[in-house]
């Protein structure tokens, strides 16, 4: 089970990417894969899941920050980069 902690920084990381992303992301890098930080709203497009969780961390190394490839749904189980 999700922890409200977690389901509610799941719930600012989806309305950040429908507000403010979205549109953007999905006609220009639907194969590139996008880690949002929901506190502070940063963001980070890269190529690939390694690249994305290396510069999440970097910049904030005790978030957690929500992954998603443009065009596809947050799914349950979808990538969580949490704190190291």
């Amino acid at each position: 089970m999700i922890s409200e902690k977690t389901s509610d920084a799941a719930r600012r990381a989806t309305a950040i990417y429908e507000e403010k992303l979205r549109s953007h992301l999905e006609a220009t890098n639907l194969h590139a894969i996008v880690a949002i930080e929901p506190n502070l709203g940063d963001c980070f497009l890269r190529q690939s899941l390694s690249d994305e969780i290396q510069a999440s961390r970097k910049s904030h190394p005790h978030r957690l920050a929500f992954g998603k490839r443009p065009g596809k749904p947050f799914l349950p189980g979808s990538v969580v980069l949490g704190p190291v």
